[in-house]
């Protein structure tokens, strides 16, 4: 082999072993890209009836509705402008980036069911 293909062969294996551990030194957690959760929309509301976010990473919840007999046949998030229907056993996802933290509520449009999010 050759001395030059022998040195860049050498060199390309030293890239491959150090790359991974380049960056992990003591760095804080990194933050997720996306968090998500999910929300079962029962007999019994909305299961859980509180959800933990964290505030600046964007949220991707998915609802389902799984109780036909309901006036919660659609979700509102009114400090973010979300309004969405939720057909019977058919996830959807609600995407928004929570942007304070404290109580973020959400209902149904008679708000006589809901739940929250908790921002921290």
């Amino acid at each position: 082999m050759k001395p030059f293909r022998r040195v860049v062969l050498s060199l390309g294996l030293v890239c491959l072993t150090v790359t991974p551990l380049v960056g992990r030194g003591d760095s804080p957690r990194r933050r997720p890209r996306v968090q998500e959760a999910s929300v079962t929309l029962t007999e019994k509301g909305y299961q859980p009836a509180t959800v933990r976010l964290r505030r600046g990473v964007p949220a991707r919840i998915t609802f389902l509705r799984q109780f036909a007999v309901t006036c919660a046949t659609e979700i509102i998030l009114e400090e973010y402008n979300i309004r969405r229907e939720l057909p019977i056993n058919q996830p959807v996802v609600v995407e928004f980036t929570p942007a304070k933290s404290g109580t973020l509520e959400y209902s149904c449009s008679m708000k006589m069911v809901g739940g929250t999010f908790r921002i921290q």
